[in-house]
């Protein structure tokens, strides 16, 4: 095998069973899965033990750990040269590991590989394509705008397990990681949208604002040493702004406005290669799960402009 892709969840049965699905529809094959359950009480742990294939491991140990630790976990257990990152709700383009592994061939030196991605709402309908800049990894635009898509990533395993996650930093755990590696490592991102992300869950106010204040401890930690004390304030001050500004969105029934301008419309290619792979995905069998036709996921692609 040469990636481990690891999926770390928690309640997640509504979307367990069509992130499988799509690493079983990946062109690559030389894979292993980590199914590694974070003390779930619903049925997503029963659907992933009913898998059955000699590639697919289920973690479980009944105790909620919390993200970070999960994700150091899959590091520690991985037997491949490169893990990849994905979440329990989100898609993999069937390209995705062909495409982020051929870019390790070509360019052995890389450490960590990103992706773009199509947007996705709570309701799993494709809403566009992720805004993605030119990749920049000088330290003080790391801290202001971050990285990558976190569950994009492909990195070697030893290079996961060398800067292991923090789990002081909830919610914004991947952001430090750039932060602390941005210095050393060796960083790439295809810009083609390879996977089809989730954006944040309409209202949930709390959890945004949890990574605000994680995003302000990463400013006040990394902050002064790469962009000075004075831009670190205005770093903060925004912070506790963006705050405010979600929580009056939420009050008013708008923040699904504010999810929106992280992505952009599709064009016409763009349109019909989402078509084209969500397709592939709902056809591709899981072993031990029975296929059943049903719409997991809402695409709407005729009516976006």
């Amino acid at each position: 095998m040469r990636v481990t892709v690891g999926i770390p969840f928690r309640n997640a049965a509504s979307t367990l069973e069509s992130a499988v699905r799509s690493v079983f529809a990946q062109s690559f094959e030389d894979w292993e899965l980590l199914l590694v359950d974070d003390g779930s009480d619903d049925d997503s742990l029963a659907l992933a033990n009913r898998v059955c294939d000699p590639r697919v491991k289920v973690v479980a140990d009944g105790c909620r750990r919390g993200l970070p630790f999960r994700l150091n976990q899959i590091a520690a257990m991985s037997r491949t040269v490169y893990t990849a990152r994905m979440d329990a709700d989100d898609l993999m383009h069937p390209k995705r590991l062909e495409r982020q592994l051929d870019l390790f061939d070509r360019d052995p030196t890389l450490d960590v590989i990103g992706t773009g991605a199509f947007s996705i709402d709570g309701d799993g309908e494709v809403t566009g394509t992720r805004r993605i800049l030119s990749l920049r990894t000088e330290p003080g635009h790391v801290l202001a705008r971050g990285l990558f898509i976190h569950p994009t990533v492909v990195a070697k395993t030893d290079w996961f397990r060398k800067n292991p996650y923090d789990s002081r930093y909830v919610r914004a755990e991947d952001k430090e990681l750039w932060c602390r590696t941005c210095a050393s490592a060796r960083f790439a991102c295809i810009q083609e949208p390879l996977f089809f992300y989730r954006e944040g869950v309409v209202g949930s106010l709390a959890k945004y604002l949890q990574s605000c204040r994680t995003d302000r401890l990463i400013y006040r930690t990394y902050g002064p040493r790469a962009v000075g004390w004075h831009r670190t304030l205005t770093l903060i001050m925004a912070s506790h702004f963006k705050g405010l500004a979600y929580g009056l969105a939420v009050l008013i029934g708008a923040q699904q406005h504010l999810l929106a301008y992280r992505s952009k419309p599709l064009n016409t290619v763009d349109r019909a290669e989402a078509e084209r792979a969500l397709e592939q995905i709902r056809r591709t069998a899981i072993p031990g799960i029975k296929y059943d036709n049903k719409p997991w996921v809402q695409t709407q692609l005729q009516e976006l402009t």
